[in-house]
Protein backbone atom coordinates (compact mmCIF):
# COMPACT_ATOMS: atom_id res chain seq x y z
CA UNK A 1 0.00 0.00 0.00
CA UNK A 2 0.97 3.45 -0.56
CA UNK A 3 2.43 5.39 2.43
CA UNK A 4 0.21 7.94 3.47
CA UNK A 5 2.12 10.75 5.15
CA UNK A 6 2.49 14.22 6.41
CA UNK A 7 5.08 15.88 4.76
CA UNK A 8 7.33 17.87 7.56
CA UNK A 9 10.59 18.38 5.77
CA UNK A 10 10.25 22.21 4.44
CA UNK A 11 12.53 22.54 1.25
CA UNK A 12 13.36 25.61 -1.04
CA UNK A 13 14.42 27.30 -4.07
CA UNK A 14 13.61 30.63 -4.50
CA UNK A 15 12.05 31.32 -7.90
CA UNK A 16 12.36 35.85 -7.95
CA UNK A 17 10.66 37.12 -10.71
CA UNK A 18 9.54 40.39 -11.56
CA UNK A 19 7.51 43.88 -11.67
CA UNK A 20 4.01 44.08 -10.62
CA UNK A 21 3.38 44.09 -14.58
CA UNK A 22 4.95 40.92 -15.64
CA UNK A 23 7.88 42.70 -17.12
CA UNK A 24 11.33 41.92 -17.36
CA UNK A 25 14.63 43.81 -17.17
CA UNK A 26 16.19 43.16 -20.16
CA UNK A 27 19.36 45.49 -19.99
CA UNK A 28 20.17 44.77 -24.18
CA UNK A 29 23.40 45.12 -25.22
CA UNK A 30 23.75 47.99 -28.07
CA UNK A 31 24.14 46.28 -31.48
CA UNK A 32 25.19 47.80 -34.50
CA UNK A 33 23.18 46.42 -37.57
CA UNK A 34 25.16 47.40 -40.38
CA UNK A 35 26.34 44.91 -42.86
CA UNK A 36 23.93 42.29 -41.22
CA UNK A 37 21.72 39.89 -42.88
CA UNK A 38 18.20 41.13 -43.13
CA UNK A 39 18.92 43.99 -40.87
CA UNK A 40 18.99 47.73 -40.55
CA UNK A 41 21.24 49.54 -42.88
CA UNK A 42 22.04 53.56 -41.81
CA UNK A 43 20.22 55.33 -39.25
CA UNK A 44 17.69 52.89 -39.51
CA UNK A 45 17.99 49.98 -37.36
CA UNK A 46 14.78 48.12 -38.10
CA UNK A 47 14.75 45.01 -39.42
CA UNK A 48 14.66 44.86 -43.42
CA UNK A 49 14.34 42.59 -46.31
CA UNK A 50 14.59 43.27 -50.38
CA UNK A 51 11.99 41.16 -52.25
CA UNK A 52 11.16 41.08 -56.53
CA UNK A 53 13.83 43.96 -56.11
CA UNK A 54 11.78 46.23 -53.50
CA UNK A 55 13.27 46.52 -50.20
CA UNK A 56 10.94 46.67 -47.56
CA UNK A 57 12.23 48.41 -43.81
CA UNK A 58 10.38 49.00 -40.12
CA UNK A 59 9.95 52.37 -39.43
CA UNK A 60 12.66 53.77 -36.47
CA UNK A 61 11.07 56.77 -34.11
CA UNK A 62 14.23 57.13 -32.09
CA UNK A 63 13.53 54.06 -29.81
CA UNK A 64 11.93 51.57 -31.43
CA UNK A 65 11.00 50.04 -34.52
CA UNK A 66 7.48 49.67 -35.84
CA UNK A 67 6.47 47.38 -38.58
CA UNK A 68 3.02 47.91 -40.63
CA UNK A 69 1.27 45.49 -42.29
CA UNK A 70 3.26 46.49 -45.77
CA UNK A 71 6.36 45.53 -44.18
CA UNK A 72 4.47 41.73 -43.20
CA UNK A 73 1.00 40.40 -42.21
CA UNK A 74 -0.99 37.52 -42.59
CA UNK A 75 -1.70 38.59 -45.50
CA UNK A 76 1.84 39.46 -46.73
CA UNK A 77 4.11 36.56 -45.04
CA UNK A 78 8.20 37.01 -45.07
CA UNK A 79 9.28 34.22 -47.74
CA UNK A 80 12.94 35.44 -47.99
CA UNK A 81 15.72 33.44 -47.60
CA UNK A 82 16.28 35.27 -43.72
CA UNK A 83 15.32 37.86 -41.76
CA UNK A 84 16.92 39.32 -38.87
CA UNK A 85 15.49 41.26 -35.40
CA UNK A 86 18.45 42.71 -33.91
CA UNK A 87 18.70 43.85 -30.13
CA UNK A 88 19.76 47.70 -30.81
CA UNK A 89 18.17 48.56 -27.52
CA UNK A 90 14.71 49.13 -28.39
CA UNK A 91 11.57 46.61 -29.04
CA UNK A 92 10.28 45.67 -32.39
CA UNK A 93 6.58 46.38 -32.41
CA UNK A 94 4.38 44.78 -35.04
CA UNK A 95 1.35 46.74 -35.97
CA UNK A 96 -0.11 43.06 -38.19
CA UNK A 97 0.64 39.30 -37.71
CA UNK A 98 4.40 38.06 -38.34
CA UNK A 99 4.09 35.41 -40.20
CA UNK A 100 7.40 33.40 -41.81
CA UNK A 101 7.64 31.40 -44.99
CA UNK A 102 5.09 30.13 -47.81
CA UNK A 103 2.42 27.71 -46.64
CA UNK A 104 2.01 25.22 -48.94
CA UNK A 105 -1.58 23.65 -48.68
CA UNK A 106 -3.27 20.48 -50.22
CA UNK A 107 -4.52 22.27 -53.32
CA UNK A 108 -1.16 23.76 -53.87
CA UNK A 109 0.75 20.50 -53.42
CA UNK A 110 -1.65 18.90 -55.95
CA UNK A 111 -0.98 21.13 -58.16
CA UNK A 112 2.67 20.65 -58.29
CA UNK A 113 3.89 22.95 -55.74
CA UNK A 114 6.57 21.40 -53.61
CA UNK A 115 6.38 21.36 -49.73
CA UNK A 116 9.26 22.72 -48.20
CA UNK A 117 11.15 20.46 -45.64
CA UNK A 118 12.99 21.58 -43.04
CA UNK A 119 15.52 24.76 -43.28
CA UNK A 120 14.21 25.30 -46.97
CA UNK A 121 11.73 28.22 -46.00
CA UNK A 122 12.68 31.44 -44.15
CA UNK A 123 14.33 31.43 -41.04
CA UNK A 124 13.65 33.99 -38.46
CA UNK A 125 16.41 34.81 -36.41
CA UNK A 126 15.69 36.48 -32.99
CA UNK A 127 18.99 38.38 -31.11
CA UNK A 128 18.90 37.53 -27.24
CA UNK A 129 17.55 40.46 -25.39
CA UNK A 130 14.83 41.35 -28.22
CA UNK A 131 11.18 42.32 -26.91
CA UNK A 132 8.66 41.47 -29.46
CA UNK A 133 5.55 43.58 -29.23
CA UNK A 134 1.76 42.56 -31.11
CA UNK A 135 -0.39 45.90 -31.06
CA UNK A 136 -3.36 44.25 -32.20
CA UNK A 137 -5.26 41.22 -30.66
CA UNK A 138 -5.40 39.11 -33.31
CA UNK A 139 -1.94 38.74 -34.30
CA UNK A 140 0.23 36.52 -33.81
CA UNK A 141 3.55 35.12 -34.79
CA UNK A 142 3.43 31.80 -37.35
CA UNK A 143 6.31 29.77 -38.65
CA UNK A 144 5.31 27.63 -41.97
CA UNK A 145 6.34 24.37 -42.74
CA UNK A 146 10.42 24.38 -43.73
CA UNK A 147 10.68 27.55 -42.20
CA UNK A 148 12.74 28.05 -38.84
CA UNK A 149 12.85 30.05 -35.96
CA UNK A 150 16.30 30.73 -33.95
CA UNK A 151 15.21 32.66 -31.10
CA UNK A 152 18.50 32.18 -28.84
CA UNK A 153 18.07 33.95 -25.83
CA UNK A 154 20.30 33.69 -22.53
CA UNK A 155 19.18 34.05 -18.84
CA UNK A 156 20.64 37.94 -18.41
CA UNK A 157 18.62 38.21 -21.85
CA UNK A 158 15.07 36.50 -22.59
CA UNK A 159 13.38 37.22 -25.74
CA UNK A 160 9.94 38.17 -25.01
CA UNK A 161 7.09 37.86 -26.91
CA UNK A 162 4.02 40.33 -25.89
CA UNK A 163 1.47 42.66 -25.63
CA UNK A 164 0.90 46.53 -26.29
CA UNK A 165 -0.47 46.89 -23.37
CA UNK A 166 2.33 44.60 -21.47
CA UNK A 167 5.71 46.10 -23.13
CA UNK A 168 4.28 49.81 -24.18
CA UNK A 169 1.21 50.39 -22.20
CA UNK A 170 2.77 48.97 -19.31
CA UNK A 171 -0.68 48.25 -17.85
CA UNK A 172 -0.86 44.44 -18.08
CA UNK A 173 -1.52 42.41 -15.23
CA UNK A 174 -1.73 38.31 -14.09
CA UNK A 175 -5.78 38.81 -14.95
CA UNK A 176 -4.63 40.28 -18.82
CA UNK A 177 -5.01 37.09 -20.98
CA UNK A 178 -5.54 37.41 -24.87
CA UNK A 179 -3.85 40.60 -25.17
CA UNK A 180 -2.60 38.95 -28.87
CA UNK A 181 -2.00 35.67 -30.55
CA UNK A 182 1.00 33.78 -29.70
CA UNK A 183 3.59 31.95 -31.04
CA UNK A 184 2.48 29.10 -33.43
CA UNK A 185 5.26 26.46 -35.63
CA UNK A 186 4.44 24.32 -37.75
CA UNK A 187 6.21 21.11 -38.72
CA UNK A 188 6.49 18.28 -41.22
CA UNK A 189 6.14 15.80 -38.53
CA UNK A 190 3.99 13.02 -38.10
CA UNK A 191 0.19 13.37 -36.73
CA UNK A 192 -2.44 10.89 -36.52
CA UNK A 193 -5.11 13.25 -38.33
CA UNK A 194 -3.08 11.88 -41.25
CA UNK A 195 -3.96 8.37 -40.93
CA UNK A 196 -4.39 4.90 -43.21
CA UNK A 197 -4.78 2.42 -40.77
CA UNK A 198 -0.99 1.31 -40.82
CA UNK A 199 1.39 1.52 -38.56
CA UNK A 200 3.19 4.41 -40.03
CA UNK A 201 0.29 6.64 -39.89
CA UNK A 202 1.20 7.85 -42.90
CA UNK A 203 -2.29 8.06 -45.25
CA UNK A 204 -4.97 9.87 -45.65
CA UNK A 205 -6.53 12.36 -42.99
CA UNK A 206 -8.89 10.80 -40.69
CA UNK A 207 -11.24 13.94 -40.65
CA UNK A 208 -11.37 15.38 -44.47
CA UNK A 209 -11.28 13.07 -47.08
CA UNK A 210 -8.00 11.18 -49.08
CA UNK A 211 -7.18 14.64 -51.12
CA UNK A 212 -5.96 16.02 -48.01
CA UNK A 213 -3.47 13.66 -48.15
CA UNK A 214 -1.14 13.56 -51.76
CA UNK A 215 1.69 10.75 -52.40
CA UNK A 216 2.77 12.21 -55.34
CA UNK A 217 7.03 12.01 -56.28
CA UNK A 218 7.48 15.88 -55.07
CA UNK A 219 5.50 14.82 -51.89
CA UNK A 220 5.54 11.79 -50.62
CA UNK A 221 4.37 10.62 -46.96
CA UNK A 222 2.70 14.14 -46.64
CA UNK A 223 -0.29 15.22 -45.22
CA UNK A 224 -2.10 18.99 -44.79
CA UNK A 225 -3.75 19.09 -41.79
CA UNK A 226 -5.49 22.58 -40.88
CA UNK A 227 -3.78 24.20 -37.90
CA UNK A 228 -5.72 26.65 -35.51
CA UNK A 229 -5.65 30.10 -36.51
CA UNK A 230 -5.70 31.21 -39.79
CA UNK A 231 -5.83 28.48 -42.71
CA UNK A 232 -2.17 27.16 -42.36
CA UNK A 233 -1.10 23.65 -42.59
CA UNK A 234 1.01 20.91 -41.03
CA UNK A 235 2.18 17.65 -40.83
CA UNK A 236 4.68 14.98 -42.60
CA UNK A 237 6.41 11.97 -42.06
CA UNK A 238 9.86 13.19 -40.63
CA UNK A 239 9.73 13.57 -36.65
CA UNK A 240 13.03 14.36 -36.47
CA UNK A 241 12.37 17.55 -38.53
CA UNK A 242 13.73 20.73 -36.98
CA UNK A 243 11.85 23.69 -36.94
CA UNK A 244 14.43 25.76 -35.11
CA UNK A 245 15.58 27.06 -31.79
CA UNK A 246 13.24 28.51 -28.84
CA UNK A 247 15.53 28.88 -25.85
CA UNK A 248 15.11 31.77 -22.80
CA UNK A 249 11.71 32.90 -24.35
CA UNK A 250 9.12 33.79 -22.66
CA UNK A 251 5.63 34.39 -23.92
CA UNK A 252 3.04 36.41 -22.25
CA UNK A 253 -0.41 37.55 -22.63
CA UNK A 254 -1.51 35.13 -25.51
CA UNK A 255 -4.63 33.52 -26.92
CA UNK A 256 -6.73 35.54 -28.50
CA UNK A 257 -9.40 34.31 -30.46
CA UNK A 258 -8.38 35.14 -33.44
CA UNK A 259 -11.00 33.15 -35.90
CA UNK A 260 -14.88 32.68 -34.24
CA UNK A 261 -14.29 29.67 -31.74
CA UNK A 262 -10.39 29.78 -32.09
CA UNK A 263 -8.40 30.64 -29.37
CA UNK A 264 -4.80 30.52 -29.71
CA UNK A 265 -2.21 28.89 -27.50
CA UNK A 266 0.79 30.81 -25.80
CA UNK A 267 2.85 27.99 -27.86
CA UNK A 268 1.32 25.89 -30.24
CA UNK A 269 3.57 22.82 -32.06
CA UNK A 270 1.94 21.49 -34.88
CA UNK A 271 3.45 17.61 -36.05
CA UNK A 272 7.47 19.66 -35.05
CA UNK A 273 10.30 17.33 -34.76
CA UNK A 274 12.91 16.40 -32.34
CA UNK A 275 15.46 18.14 -34.28
CA UNK A 276 13.99 21.28 -32.63
CA UNK A 277 15.44 22.60 -29.58
CA UNK A 278 12.99 24.14 -26.79
CA UNK A 279 15.06 24.78 -23.23
CA UNK A 280 14.66 27.35 -20.97
CA UNK A 281 10.78 28.45 -22.06
CA UNK A 282 7.84 30.31 -20.21
CA UNK A 283 4.60 30.37 -20.86
CA UNK A 284 2.59 33.04 -18.75
CA UNK A 285 -0.92 34.05 -18.28
CA UNK A 286 -2.47 32.88 -21.48
CA UNK A 287 -5.85 32.41 -22.51
CA UNK A 288 -5.86 28.73 -23.84
CA UNK A 289 -2.89 26.20 -23.36
CA UNK A 290 0.45 27.19 -22.55
CA UNK A 291 2.60 24.70 -24.26
CA UNK A 292 0.15 22.68 -27.02
CA UNK A 293 1.97 19.70 -29.16
CA UNK A 294 -0.43 18.43 -32.19
CA UNK A 295 1.57 15.42 -33.48
CA UNK A 296 5.27 15.58 -33.79
CA UNK A 297 8.22 14.64 -31.65
CA UNK A 298 9.56 17.71 -30.12
CA UNK A 299 11.41 17.44 -26.91
CA UNK A 300 12.21 20.18 -23.96
CA UNK A 301 13.68 20.86 -20.95
CA UNK A 302 13.51 23.24 -18.29
CA UNK A 303 9.89 25.19 -19.19
CA UNK A 304 7.76 26.81 -17.36
CA UNK A 305 3.97 28.01 -17.32
CA UNK A 306 2.26 30.06 -14.55
CA UNK A 307 -0.74 31.42 -14.87
CA UNK A 308 -1.74 29.34 -17.88
CA UNK A 309 -5.82 29.50 -18.87
CA UNK A 310 -6.27 25.98 -19.96
CA UNK A 311 -3.86 23.24 -20.03
CA UNK A 312 -0.65 24.25 -19.34
CA UNK A 313 1.00 21.44 -20.97
CA UNK A 314 -1.43 19.56 -23.68
CA UNK A 315 -0.53 16.61 -26.42
CA UNK A 316 -2.38 15.19 -28.59
CA UNK A 317 -2.32 14.03 -32.16
CA UNK A 318 0.19 10.91 -32.13
CA UNK A 319 2.67 13.55 -30.01
CA UNK A 320 5.22 11.54 -28.82
CA UNK A 321 7.74 13.50 -27.26
CA UNK A 322 9.91 13.99 -23.88
CA UNK A 323 10.32 16.75 -21.75
CA UNK A 324 12.25 16.68 -18.40
CA UNK A 325 12.14 19.66 -15.53
CA UNK A 326 8.95 21.26 -15.95
CA UNK A 327 7.65 23.55 -13.49
CA UNK A 328 3.35 24.55 -13.50
CA UNK A 329 1.92 27.00 -11.42
CA UNK A 330 -1.70 27.94 -11.18
CA UNK A 331 -2.57 31.10 -9.73
CA UNK A 332 -5.92 33.50 -11.02
CA UNK A 333 -7.32 30.54 -13.00
CA UNK A 334 -6.04 27.09 -14.91
CA UNK A 335 -7.23 23.82 -15.67
CA UNK A 336 -4.53 20.82 -15.92
CA UNK A 337 -1.36 20.88 -15.62
CA UNK A 338 -1.05 18.01 -18.00
CA UNK A 339 -3.54 16.81 -20.24
CA UNK A 340 -2.93 13.84 -22.93
CA UNK A 341 -5.42 12.68 -25.71
CA UNK A 342 -5.12 10.36 -28.42
CA UNK A 343 -6.76 12.61 -31.67
CA UNK A 344 -8.03 15.29 -29.62
CA UNK A 345 -11.23 14.72 -30.73
CA UNK A 346 -13.27 13.38 -27.39
CA UNK A 347 -12.76 9.71 -28.39
CA UNK A 348 -10.67 6.92 -28.07
CA UNK A 349 -10.46 5.89 -31.64
CA UNK A 350 -6.43 3.97 -31.17
CA UNK A 351 -5.47 6.04 -34.50
CA UNK A 352 -1.72 5.53 -34.84
CA UNK A 353 0.77 6.79 -34.01
CA UNK A 354 -0.68 6.86 -30.79
CA UNK A 355 0.00 9.70 -28.87
CA UNK A 356 2.91 9.20 -25.20
CA UNK A 357 4.71 11.95 -22.92
CA UNK A 358 7.66 10.87 -21.08
CA UNK A 359 7.91 13.12 -18.73
CA UNK A 360 10.51 13.78 -15.71
CA UNK A 361 10.81 16.39 -13.01
CA UNK A 362 7.32 17.83 -13.51
CA UNK A 363 6.13 20.31 -10.30
CA UNK A 364 2.89 20.94 -10.49
CA UNK A 365 1.10 23.47 -7.93
CA UNK A 366 -2.65 23.56 -8.57
CA UNK A 367 -4.81 26.61 -6.74
CA UNK A 368 -7.84 24.94 -6.05
CA UNK A 369 -9.83 27.17 -8.48
CA UNK A 370 -13.46 25.84 -8.92
CA UNK A 371 -15.31 26.47 -12.42
CA UNK A 372 -18.43 25.85 -11.05
CA UNK A 373 -18.17 27.69 -8.13
CA UNK A 374 -17.27 30.96 -10.31
CA UNK A 375 -13.82 31.42 -9.31
CA UNK A 376 -12.04 30.47 -12.58
CA UNK A 377 -11.38 33.94 -14.43
CA UNK A 378 -10.27 31.98 -17.20
CA UNK A 379 -13.44 30.13 -17.60
CA UNK A 380 -11.56 26.92 -18.42
CA UNK A 381 -12.71 24.41 -15.74
CA UNK A 382 -11.47 23.43 -12.14
CA UNK A 383 -7.75 23.70 -11.46
CA UNK A 384 -6.71 20.01 -11.59
CA UNK A 385 -2.97 18.21 -11.83
CA UNK A 386 -2.47 15.47 -14.63
CA UNK A 387 -5.44 14.23 -17.02
CA UNK A 388 -4.86 11.28 -19.81
CA UNK A 389 -7.41 10.34 -21.68
CA UNK A 390 -9.06 9.37 -24.79
CA UNK A 391 -6.18 6.64 -25.46
CA UNK A 392 -2.98 9.06 -24.65
CA UNK A 393 -0.39 7.38 -22.88
CA UNK A 394 2.46 8.82 -20.42
CA UNK A 395 5.30 7.33 -18.18
CA UNK A 396 5.90 10.33 -15.06
CA UNK A 397 8.48 10.06 -13.23
CA UNK A 398 10.56 12.24 -10.40
CA UNK A 399 7.41 14.77 -10.53
CA UNK A 400 5.38 15.85 -7.46
CA UNK A 401 1.92 17.11 -7.54
CA UNK A 402 0.60 19.17 -5.44
CA UNK A 403 -1.77 22.34 -3.95
CA UNK A 404 -1.39 24.73 -1.56
CA UNK A 405 -3.83 26.85 1.12
CA UNK A 406 -4.34 25.63 4.53
CA UNK A 407 -5.32 22.50 3.45
CA UNK A 408 -3.76 21.32 0.14
CA UNK A 409 -7.17 21.39 -0.72
CA UNK A 410 -7.25 20.39 -4.41
CA UNK A 411 -9.72 19.30 -7.13
CA UNK A 412 -7.95 15.48 -8.54
CA UNK A 413 -4.19 15.96 -8.83
CA UNK A 414 -4.18 12.53 -10.81
CA UNK A 415 -6.79 11.31 -13.33
CA UNK A 416 -7.32 8.64 -15.71
CA UNK A 417 -10.04 8.58 -17.44
CA UNK A 418 -11.30 6.32 -19.84
CA UNK A 419 -15.10 7.50 -20.94
CA UNK A 420 -14.24 7.69 -24.50
CA UNK A 421 -12.69 4.06 -24.50
CA UNK A 422 -10.70 1.70 -22.48
CA UNK A 423 -7.71 2.10 -24.10
CA UNK A 424 -6.24 4.74 -21.59
CA UNK A 425 -6.84 2.08 -18.81
CA UNK A 426 -5.39 -0.66 -21.00
CA UNK A 427 -1.53 1.20 -21.53
CA UNK A 428 -1.75 1.35 -17.30
CA UNK A 429 -2.68 -2.00 -17.05
CA UNK A 430 -0.48 -3.42 -19.41
CA UNK A 431 2.93 -1.27 -18.81
CA UNK A 432 2.70 0.88 -21.67
CA UNK A 433 2.04 3.76 -19.32
CA UNK A 434 4.57 3.69 -16.19
CA UNK A 435 4.65 6.35 -13.10
CA UNK A 436 7.46 5.60 -10.74
CA UNK A 437 9.16 7.71 -7.59
CA UNK A 438 6.19 10.74 -7.98
CA UNK A 439 4.99 12.38 -4.53
CA UNK A 440 1.20 13.35 -5.13
CA UNK A 441 0.04 15.68 -2.11
CA UNK A 442 -3.56 16.62 -2.18
CA UNK A 443 -6.77 16.59 -0.68
CA UNK A 444 -8.48 14.70 -4.02
CA UNK A 445 -5.36 13.06 -5.04
CA UNK A 446 -6.70 10.58 -7.83
CA UNK A 447 -10.05 9.83 -10.44
CA UNK A 448 -10.28 7.42 -12.44
CA UNK A 449 -13.63 7.31 -14.57
CA UNK A 450 -17.02 5.75 -14.13
CA UNK A 451 -16.28 2.87 -16.49
CA UNK A 452 -12.64 1.83 -15.10
CA UNK A 453 -13.93 2.07 -11.28
CA UNK A 454 -16.58 -0.28 -12.46
CA UNK A 455 -14.63 -2.47 -14.12
CA UNK A 456 -12.25 -2.64 -10.99
CA UNK A 457 -9.17 -0.81 -11.91
CA UNK A 458 -7.85 0.79 -8.98
CA UNK A 459 -5.40 3.95 -8.84
CA UNK A 460 -4.12 3.99 -5.83
CA UNK A 461 -2.87 0.31 -5.94
CA UNK A 462 -1.63 1.00 -9.77
CA UNK A 463 0.96 3.25 -8.08
CA UNK A 464 1.59 1.23 -5.46
CA UNK A 465 2.57 -1.28 -8.42
CA UNK A 466 0.37 -3.79 -7.33
CA UNK A 467 -0.60 -6.65 -9.62
CA UNK A 468 -4.00 -8.11 -10.88
CA UNK A 469 -6.40 -6.01 -12.17
CA UNK A 470 -4.05 -2.77 -11.19
CA UNK A 471 -0.85 -3.52 -13.41
CA UNK A 472 0.15 -5.93 -15.41
CA UNK A 473 2.88 -6.74 -14.75
CA UNK A 474 3.29 -6.15 -11.58
CA UNK A 475 5.74 -3.66 -9.69
CA UNK A 476 5.89 -1.90 -12.63
CA UNK A 477 5.49 0.96 -10.21
CA UNK A 478 8.36 1.81 -7.82
CA UNK A 479 8.69 4.53 -5.46
CA UNK A 480 5.36 6.92 -5.10
CA UNK A 481 4.29 8.38 -1.99
CA UNK A 482 0.26 9.34 -1.79
CA UNK A 483 -0.17 12.37 0.58
CA UNK A 484 -3.99 12.80 1.29
CA UNK A 485 -7.27 12.38 3.92
CA UNK A 486 -6.44 13.48 7.65
CA UNK A 487 -2.64 13.34 6.76
CA UNK A 488 -3.16 16.37 4.54
CA UNK A 489 -2.71 18.93 7.45
CA UNK A 490 -2.25 22.99 7.13
CA UNK A 491 1.56 22.74 8.74
CA UNK A 492 2.36 20.36 5.38
CA UNK A 493 1.97 23.04 3.24
CA UNK A 494 5.49 24.39 4.72
CA UNK A 495 7.47 21.95 2.98
CA UNK A 496 6.02 22.16 -0.25
CA UNK A 497 5.54 26.23 -1.02
CA UNK A 498 6.01 28.99 0.65
CA UNK A 499 3.72 32.07 0.08
CA UNK A 500 5.48 35.17 0.81
CA UNK A 501 4.84 38.99 -0.87
CA UNK A 502 8.19 38.79 -1.51
CA UNK A 503 9.02 35.71 -3.48
CA UNK A 504 7.49 31.98 -3.76
CA UNK A 505 9.94 28.76 -2.54
CA UNK A 506 9.41 25.96 -4.46
CA UNK A 507 10.43 22.31 -3.66
CA UNK A 508 12.67 19.76 -2.64
CA UNK A 509 15.82 19.95 -1.09
CA UNK A 510 15.08 17.74 1.44
CA UNK A 511 13.46 14.09 2.17
CA UNK A 512 10.41 13.97 2.70
CA UNK A 513 9.34 12.48 6.30
CA UNK A 514 6.33 11.96 7.92
CA UNK A 515 4.95 13.55 11.53
CA UNK A 516 7.41 10.55 13.44
CA UNK A 517 10.52 12.13 11.46
CA UNK A 518 10.90 8.97 9.31
CA UNK A 519 11.87 9.53 5.55
CA UNK A 520 9.29 8.16 3.48
CA UNK A 521 11.15 9.81 -0.13
CA UNK A 522 14.46 9.35 0.03
CA UNK A 523 16.18 11.89 -2.87
CA UNK A 524 19.61 10.20 -2.74
CA UNK A 525 18.06 6.40 -3.23
CA UNK A 526 14.27 6.80 -4.23
CA UNK A 527 14.52 8.56 -6.99
CA UNK A 528 14.24 7.28 -11.17
CA UNK A 529 17.26 7.69 -13.14
CA UNK A 530 15.69 8.92 -16.19
CA UNK A 531 19.07 8.99 -18.12
CA UNK A 532 18.11 5.43 -18.33
CA UNK A 533 15.68 6.75 -20.81
CA UNK A 534 17.57 8.15 -23.23
CA UNK A 535 19.90 10.67 -24.33
CA UNK A 536 16.96 13.75 -24.05
CA UNK A 537 16.98 13.05 -20.01
CA UNK A 538 19.44 13.33 -17.34
CA UNK A 539 20.05 11.84 -14.41
CA UNK A 540 18.36 13.77 -11.68
CA UNK A 541 19.38 15.01 -8.12
CA UNK A 542 15.99 16.12 -6.71
CA UNK A 543 12.65 15.79 -6.76
CA UNK A 544 10.34 18.06 -8.97
CA UNK A 545 11.16 20.03 -11.72
CA UNK A 546 13.47 22.77 -9.88
CA UNK A 547 15.05 23.56 -6.16
CA UNK A 548 17.01 25.18 -4.49
CA UNK A 549 20.42 24.09 -5.67
CA UNK A 550 18.90 24.59 -9.11
CA UNK A 551 17.59 27.22 -9.63
CA UNK A 552 16.76 27.24 -13.28
CA UNK A 553 14.18 29.99 -13.16
CA UNK A 554 15.95 32.97 -11.35
CA UNK A 555 16.11 36.19 -13.64
CA UNK A 556 14.30 35.16 -16.63
CA UNK A 557 11.47 33.87 -15.57
CA UNK A 558 8.25 36.22 -14.94
CA UNK A 559 5.19 35.79 -12.32
CA UNK A 560 6.66 33.77 -9.64
CA UNK A 561 6.67 36.98 -7.05
CA UNK A 562 2.99 37.52 -7.07
CA UNK A 563 0.72 36.29 -4.65
CA UNK A 564 -1.03 32.94 -5.03
CA UNK A 565 -4.89 33.35 -5.04
CA UNK A 566 -6.34 30.07 -3.70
Amino acid sequence: MLKRVLISSVVAGALVGCTDSGDVNLSPTNISNSGSTGGGTGSNVCASYTESGQTFQGTFDGQDCVYSSLFVSDSKPITVDSITFSNFGGKHVFEDSLFIGEDVNATAAQSGKRIPQEGEGTRLNIAAGVTMVFKDQDSYVRIARGSQIFAEGTANNPIIFTSDEDAILGTATENDRGQWGGLQINGNGRTNKCHDGTSTGSGFASKGSASDFDATANNVHNCHVTAEGRPATYGGNNNAENSGVLEYVVVKHAGFEVVDGDELNAITLNAVGSGTTISHVQTYTSQDDGFEMFGGAVNMDHIVAVNVGDDSIDYSEGYNGDIQYAVVIHTSGGNRCIEGDNTGGSRDDGFTPTTKLRISNLTCITSNVDENAGTNPSGKGDSEGPLYREGAFFEMYNSLITSYGTSMASNECLELDDSEGPQTIDGAQDGTSIASSNVIACSEATKVGADAANSGFDLVNWLAGGGGNAQTPANSNTNNVLITGSDVAGSAIGSVLEDTTAERDYLTAANIQNGAGTTVFDQSTQLFDAATLGSIFKTPTYLGGANSGDNWLSGWAVGLDQPLNP
